[in-house]
């Protein structure tokens, strides 16, 4: 089954144009697909890991592909957090994760993901060096991976500086939907409305409303970086406003 591994090799001199690495020191941002998650994690999942000692916010773009590596040109790409468009930044040291979705005449027949990184531009993340944690819990805050005890989210900062991240809620299609062993794929995610204020070493609970229960699969939690670059990246195009069920 192929997947893709990619590097900042492929745009170092647009890089050390920018100022943010130099040819001499080539820069350690490397990029992997799996269309299978483990232990109860997201399938069709895309990892950027960042060995700069940089905050880094990629720009990447996918193209799917059969068993055979052959392309798919029918089927369209997209991702839950937008790693596409610039949305997701990765800390100094440590690795961020996205996810695909596909949709169009094909899409089963997806087995991997030929991907490009077409910009990559350095993030201030105001001292922060790890990710931020959010996981689902129940109404006891203990972890569950059961939709209908999934009452709120876990968020947790190991960070010595206070963050501000967002959480993204995944709905994902029943199991078996796409075969016996095909990937379970995300089929609509929703964003809280306002990000969550975390301070240095510390964790909280956000409460959702109740109206969700049982809708949602999984919970990422990511760094919220404000975007300083062009004006037409657009924002998460559905939110959820967290203790009400206003979806919009």
């Amino acid at each position: 089954m192929p997947t893709s591994v990619t590097s900042l090799e492929n745009v170092a001199d647009t890089l050390a144009a920018m100022g943010l690495f130099s040819r001499r020191n080539q820069p350690g941002l490397k990029v992997a697909y799996a269309p299978r998650g483990t232990d109860g994690t997201l399938d069709q999942t895309v990892r950027v890991e960042n060995t700069t000692e940089v905050g880094v916010r990629p720009v990447l773009t996918f193209t799917a592909v059969d068993f055979y590596g052959r392309e798919l040109p029918n089927v369209e790409v997209g991702t839950v957090l937008g790693i596409d468009r610039g949305a997701v930044v990765v800390a100094p040291g440590q690795t961020a994760v996205d996810v695909l979705h596909f949709h169009g005449l094909g899409a089963r027949n997806v087995r991997g993901v030929n991907i490009a990184m077409v910009d990559a531009t350095e993030a201030d993340l105001g001292g922060a060096t790890a990710p931020v944690e959010a996981l689902m819990v129940d109404m006891n805050q203990r972890a569950t991976l059961d939709p209908a005890d999934f009452w709120g989210v876990g968020v947790v900062n190991r960070n010595d500086v206070p963050v501000s991240m967002k959480v993204t809620l995944v709905e994902l299609e029943p199991e078996g939907t796409g075969g016996k062993d095909a990937p379970r794929q995300a089929v609509d995610a929703v964003t809280l409305t306002e990000p969550v204020e975390l301070a240095s070493q510390s964790h909280d609970v956000v409460w959702l409303p109740e109206e969700i229960r049982g809708r949602f699969h999984a919970v990422i939690g990511h760094l919220d970086v404000p975007w300083t670059g062009p004006s037409d990246v657009p924002d998460d195009p559905r939110e959820l406003e967290p203790g009400d069920g206003d979806q919009g």
